[in-house]
């Protein structure tokens, strides 16, 4: 099955979704955040252009070299591959969130910057 192999046609596709996919969702969850928490980062620069031309181009390179780190040597079965992946993909983005989607430096209205939605069972 070369369709399925290493480095093959899907692999390139679900890098691309699942990578590009979540790191559009980590944007999404930190502008939720600072929309929540009143948080000013950028000062006269608007919050969506900050993530925009910051936040997309580090989310995306993480997630797209971090899935295909993982997914290549999780093992020999796409399924493996994929669940390696998200696994990595979990902890980068959750690791990205917590540095730049609370940030301690800019004060805001929320605790922390921890949103009122964010779980307590998810540290931040």
């Amino acid at each position: 099955m070369a369709l399925f192999s290493k480095g093959g046609k899907v692999e390139s596709f679900l890098t691309i979704v699942v990578g590009g996919g979540s790191a559009f969702g980590l944007v999404v969850l930190t502008s939720r955040s600072w929309k929540a928490c009143n948080v000013d980062v950028a000062g006269p620069m608007p919050n969506g252009l900050t993530l925009l031309f910051l936040g997309l181009p580090l989310a995306l390179i993480v997630n797209l070299i971090l899935f295909t780190v993982a997914y290549r040597y999780a093992g020999k079965t796409l399924v493996m591959g994929l669940i390696m992946a998200a696994v990595a993909i979990t902890i980068a983005d959750l690791a990205l969130y917590s540095w730049q989607g609370t940030p301690a430096a800019s004060p805001g209205t929320c605790p922390g910057n921890v949103p009122p939605f964010w779980p307590v069972w998810i540290p931040t």
